[in-house]
Order: C-alpha cells, then structure tokens, then sequence
C-alpha cells in the first residue's frame, strides 16, 4: 500500500502549485489505466506543442519577432511546454511502483525536481530533525536520471532487542533502529532535506515528514529557483551528500 502526497518549495512556484491541484487527486487512486491515459494525454499535449512551435515560426517570419503577434504565439509555446512538462512529471509518477515496505516500517519515496520541474540527479535526500541533525537511522538516498529517491525504513522485527541506529551506505536500505528511538524521533518532526551533487543542502522542509507505519509515501519535490545554498550540511552527512564518484580522493 501506499499513500501519494505532494511537497511545494513556496508560493512562488507556479509550475508545481499546477502538479498539486491538477493532478495530484487522479494520482492517489492511480492505476494502470489511469498510466494509460496519462501517457496519452502526454502525446497529444506533444503533438499541440510541435504545431505551436510551427505557428509561432511562420508568424514571426511574417510579422517579426518583437510584433505583438510573434510576441503572442511565443507565450502560447510557453505555456505548452509547461503543461508538456507538468504530464511528464505526472506520468513518472503514476508508473513508479511502490516499494515494499515492512509492516513495522514505512517509506519515503518519490523525486525531485528543479524550478522547471526538471529532474535533478545525484542529488542527496535525507532527514533531519527541528535541529537540522541528521538522522542516520533512516540513511539517506541518491536521485537517479529521473529524480527518483527511495528511504525504506525497515523498523525493528518483533523479539529483536533494541540497538543503537547506525548509518546506511546504501541508497533506501536505512540502519534499523529501536521503537522507541524512532517514535521519538517522529514526534519531535523530522525533515526533508537535499543536498545537490556538490554536497550542498539546496532544500529544506518547511513541514515535517509524518512516516506511515507499513506505508510508503510518495512525494514530488521541487527545489527553489536559483537553489542556493542553504547552510554547512550536517556534519554526519557531509561526506555522504557527494556520490561516490564525485568524491574526492
């Protein structure tokens, strides 16, 4: 099972208040006709944006660039790429299967895009608390090409004693922690976090991340405009935020 939610960067964000309320409704129920006609959708926004682009040439041919019509068939290209762009984010979603997730853990996956919801790869996703310290016990996870992240939180298995979380070195496979730690850990809030693929944190949640027990949770995350940086990285992670072959030697 798995619930879907969305994760804005501000107000100032036009494209990604278009994927909350446009889309994010027929995602929660999503199924595979709902991909079907997503990718669909898709073409046939494809085919409207090749012919205004088409339109805009032929017009500026004629009446010049700086003419009030050139001017209008620009803004018309315009708003089709965005809307191109908003179903192509859609359509990575809908065909992102859910993770597996143990019945005494949960799952934050999802992916994360730039300003022009654009994916961001070898980008670090992590959680931090109200203090912005790293919380190892849930490891922290790698963009791919597509933007796509996965922290999978196995919980602790029923009779295992308790012990102290130590961090993950791989992408989605989170350290087990004990119960009571991770109950804790949860109330006090904990945050989303990115680093970008210089190991700088370019992100952080405005609210918390409320973890699901035996659920995954999908998020879309768009990064500011500009992305800069937002501080130090917390110290436990700032080895971690570099991919492996971007690290230096």
């Amino acid at each position: 099972m798995s619930t879907t939610t969305t994760s804005a960067s501000g107000s100032d964000a036009p494209l990604e208040a278009n994927l909350g309320t446009q889309v994010s409704k027929a995602l929660s129920s999503a199924d595979s006709t709902t991909a079907t006609r997503t990718r669909y959708l898709g073409l046939v926004h494809q085919a409207r944006l090749a012919q205004l682009t088409r339109t805009a040439a032929s017009v500026t041919a004629q009446y010049g660039k700086n003419s009030k019509e050139a001017k209008a068939a620009a803004a018309s290209v315009s708003a089709s790429e965005a809307t191109v762009t908003l179903i192509a984010a859609a359509t990575r979603q809908v065909n992102t299967a859910a993770p597996q997730v143990a019945a005494s853990g949960w799952a934050l996956h999802g992916r994360v895009y730039n300003s022009q919801l654009q994916p961001t790869e070898s980008y670090t996703v992590f959680l931090v608390d109200s203090q912005n310290t790293y919380q190892s016990a849930y490891g922290f996870a790698y963009t791919d090409s597509t933007g796509y992240f996965l922290l999978n939180f196995a919980g602790t298995p029923a009779g295992q004693n308790q012990q102290q979380p130590q961090a993950s070195q791989q992408a989605g496979q989170p350290a087990t922690t004990a119960p009571s730690q991770a109950t804790a850990q949860a109330t006090a809030g904990l945050y989303v976090e990115i680093a970008n693929s210089k190991g700088q944190p370019v992100y952080l949640a405005k609210t918390p991340f409320a973890p699901a027990t035996g659920l995954a949770t999908y998020q879309n995350i768009t990064l500011p405009a500009g992305e800069k940086p937002i501080g130090d990285p917390p110290e436990s992670i700032r080895k971690a935020a570099l991919p492996p072959a971007k690290q230096s030697t």
